[in-house]
């Protein structure tokens, strides 16, 4: 196979699968879902013409061949890494990695702003739900949410406790009840867990139901907004929507026992300081 066709996402997926030792640890080192990579490695497979992996869903492992691939995998990720690390870091750009949806609804949208206020800098934007690459080829400054558990020596800058709650669009109006049993429910596998956790923060007793699932958190959304159903969101990616009554929160919101960060590297440079005082004003 040529280098240009080399597919790198599927051999990330897998190379971490063979590591970490699961798909569902796999999942949680790169940020994504567990059938994110498994359809990546499905993919690799039926690219290369071989199986890759073999057994049950919940136990996972490489095949012959894929315990032969993965050695030489972990080489080439180490040789690139290296790679990376020896380049000298820009002094006029700002690595920063948010979470996506995050990025999309808040932080993208107030972007301008800093550009406005410091034109000669540059920012680089990635989306990451993974912990912080604290590497030397890492951002300069990640976004997370969470309860803590940050990297050692990285700066730590609350910017806004993480409020979540039921939210349904104007339609649904009428159909609410404490306990949801006339509304579809929604949820994104990128998330799990949000209806129970506002249900015991606001006392609520929620019928039984299966929601429906989504893969990512904004496809969550974006169903909630044309009226499939009700999501638990946080209030901060949907305050315009609610503002315009796009989205009506019949029971508020409550605290998730989360909070953004914003999380600075060790001894930042100077645009990495810009951006983190920036952000700080924003969130305000």
């Amino acid at each position: 196979m040529s280098r240009r066709n080399l597919p790198l996402t599927a051999l990330r997926a897998f190379e971490v699968f063979g590591t970490t030792g699961s798909m569902s640890a796999a999942a949680a080192t790169l940020g994504v879902t567990h059938s994110a990579v498994s359809r990546q490695i499905r993919q690799l497979e039926e690219r290369l013409g071989v199986a890759l992996v073999e057994g049950p869903r919940n136990a996972t492992r490489p095949t012959e061949a894929g315990a032969q691939l993965l050695p030489m995998l972990s080489r080439g990720f180490d040789t690139l890494e290296e790679a990376l690390r020896a380049l000298p870091r820009q002094t006029d750009s700002i690595d920063v990695s948010s979470l996506a949806t995050f990025a999309m609804r808040w932080l993208i949208p107030r972007l301008h702003r800093f550009q406005t206020q410091h034109p000669g800098l540059r920012v680089r934007l990635t989306s990451d739900y993974a912990p912080v690459d604290t590497s030397p080829s890492g951002p300069d400054v990640a976004i997370r949410v969470g309860t803590g558990g940050w990297p050692a020596g990285w700066g730590i800058d609350p910017l806004f406790p993480d409020t979540i709650g039921p939210v349904i669009a104007p339609r649904w109006e009428a159909d609410v009840t404490r306990d949801f049993a006339r509304i579809p429910r929604l949820s994104a596998s990128s998330r799990l867990g949000t209806w129970e956790t506002w249900a015991q923060a606001a006392g609520h007793a929620l019928s039984p139901a299966k929601p429906t699932e989504f893969e990512h958190f904004h496809y969550k959304i974006e169903a909630a907004l044309s009226g499939l159903g009700a999501a638990v969101l946080p209030e901060v990616l949907i305050r315009a929507e609610l503002a315009a009554g796009r989205l009506i929160a019949p029971y508020g919101f409550q605290s998730s026992g989360m909070t953004y960060v914003a999380l600075t590297r060790p001894d930042p440079s100077r645009p990495a300081r810009l951006f983190r005082d920036w952000l700080l004003a924003q969130a305000r």
